[in-house]
């Protein structure tokens, strides 16, 4: 969570399956804060995701799904975000039960984001204001 400043409150945010709008919205509403913003493809394996402090996840609910269980055999703690149009809650309780940090359905607002990304990296704004 470093950038080659030092600054301790940068993360790695990969956006994985995501619609372009989507993508761009996080990303804009991450802008500010200087994160590291890296656009996957769906098919990305697991392990190639070891850089990562973070990861947005959408697309179908079987894509997002099988990669969460994927990223949960390797790395478990690694918050992991499902953001989708989908807002039925069965989709919701689905991608929780397979482990996810959370779920946000799109359209939402820059600040969603942001409070995502504090509650699924809660170290980052003690850091930051350290």
């Amino acid at each position: 969570m470093k950038d080659s400043e030092g600054d301790k409150s940068m993360a790695s945010v990969f956006l994985i399956g995501l619609e372009q709008e989507i993508a761009f919205q996080i990303s804009r509403a991450l802008a500010a804060e200087r994160h590291r913003i890296e656009l996957k493809p769906r098919g990305i394996d697991a392990r190639d995701l070891m850089g990562a402090d973070i990861i947005f996840a959408g697309g179908e609910p079987l894509q997002y799904l099988s990669l969460l269980r994927r990223v949960r055999e390797e790395r478990p703690a690694l918050p992991f975000v499902v953001v989708t149009r989908i807002p039925e809650t069965t989709a919701w309780l689905d991608a929780l039960e397979a482990g996810a940090t959370d779920y946000c359905s799109a359209p939402f607002e820059a600040r969603q984001i942001h409070w995502l990304m504090e509650a699924a990296l809660p170290g980052r704004r003690k850091i930051a204001a350290a």
